[in-house]
């Protein structure tokens, strides 16, 4: 689920977070990307790209308990939206890291 900005042509917070931390991860900054994929998660907190994308900066950050509970939220959320392709690349990436139980 997607959080629509109220002014349309205007991002909403949670795209200008996620432009932000696209852009610390591009400088190299992993800090400053986690800390916003961290507000862009408490902010769309039904968005599963989102907290896959949080995940993965915790394993950049190698904050691996974190990354393990945000996959979860990820793979439940893509799992109640019955998206099953995107679920089950979220269990293959979970795997290839080590990361969770990917049932």
């Amino acid at each position: 689920m997607k959080q629509r900005s109220e002014n349309p042509g205007f991002p909403s917070r949670t795209e200008l977070l996620l432009a932000r931390a696209r852009r610390a991860q591009q400088r190299g900054e992993r800090r400053q990307a986690w800390v916003a994929l961290r507000e862009a998660t408490l902010l769309a907190e039904t968005d599963a790209r989102v907290w896959a994308l949080y995940a993965a900066a915790c394993v950049k950050s190698n904050r691996l308990d974190e990354a393990e509970r945000a996959f979860g939220q990820a793979l439940y959320l893509r799992q109640r939206a019955h998206d099953t392709a995107r679920a089950q690349a979220l269990r293959v990436v979970m795997a290839r890291l080590g990361v969770g139980r990917a049932a």
